[in-house]
């Protein structure tokens, strides 16, 4: 990914996050726990870091040659399918289990069938960018 687009991300991230803590205190402060604000500052500290690592490649093109060439070495983009193919596995395997654990312990059916809906959904789209990729390439 090209600096500008890391500062454009960076930019969005840092908005969206500003947004969801502003929404995220002006909601109702009687709940327990307001998890927008949470994730908002979460989602802006991502954008503030990407921020941070574009404008310090963009001050040194020794770096940022550096940075360029590691997006288009071979290895590292084989590192980063094995990454999200591994995750995708253990994410697909977690649900399944939260939403068994969901139905048959905590006894909520709707919970269980949204998770399983979910993985559902995961798996036809993997299955399905398999076989596109699989006869493209």
């Amino acid at each position: 990914m090209k600096l500008r687009e890391q500062k454009k991300l960076g930019i969005l991230f840092l908005v969206l996050g500003a947004a969801l803590i502003l929404v995220g205190l002006l909601t109702d402060v009687s709940e327990k726990m307001n998890w927008l604000s949470s994730f908002g500052s979460a989602i802006a500290a991502v954008g503030a870091v990407r921020l941070l690592r574009a404008c310090r490649l963009s001050r040194d093109p020794e770096k940022a040659a550096d940075y360029d060439a590691s997006l288009k070495d071979e290895r590292t983009a084989y590192v980063a399918n094995k990454a999200r193919a591994l995750a995708l596995y253990i994410c697909i395997y977690v649900q399944l289990a939260a939403a068994l654990a969901a139905i048959l312990i905590f006894r909520q059916t709707l919970v269980g069938q949204v998770l399983c809906g979910l993985t559902c959904v995961q798996s036809l789209v993997y299955t399905g960018c398999y076989w596109y990729y699989n006869r493209k390439y």
